[in-house]
């Protein structure tokens, strides 16, 4: 990496020479939950190809708002 890009990253991150500044978050007294990880089935939006997660049996609706907000042409409504 050149010294110009090297010293244009450091500036960006705030610190010099490209050394990460780190600081200690502070601890909370609060309990601590589980947490679920759901795995969600996805379909690419045919215009955009962006992926698009939806809850099973929900896919129509899913897309359906995708297409209303990325692609109101494609519906042949007006955008909002």
């Amino acid at each position: 990496m050149s010294e110009a890009r090297a010293q244009s990253a450091a500036r960006c991150r705030g610190t010099a020479k490209g050394m990460a500044s780190w600081k200690q978050m502070s601890k909370t007294h609060s309990r601590r939950f589980p947490v679920t990880v759901t795995h969600l089935p996805v379909t690419r939006c045919q215009i955009c190809r962006r992926t698009i997660a939806y809850r099973p049996g929900t896919l129509s609706q899913t897309l359906t708002e995708h297409y209303r907000r990325a692609h109101p042409e494609a519906l042949s409504l007006p955008a909002r």
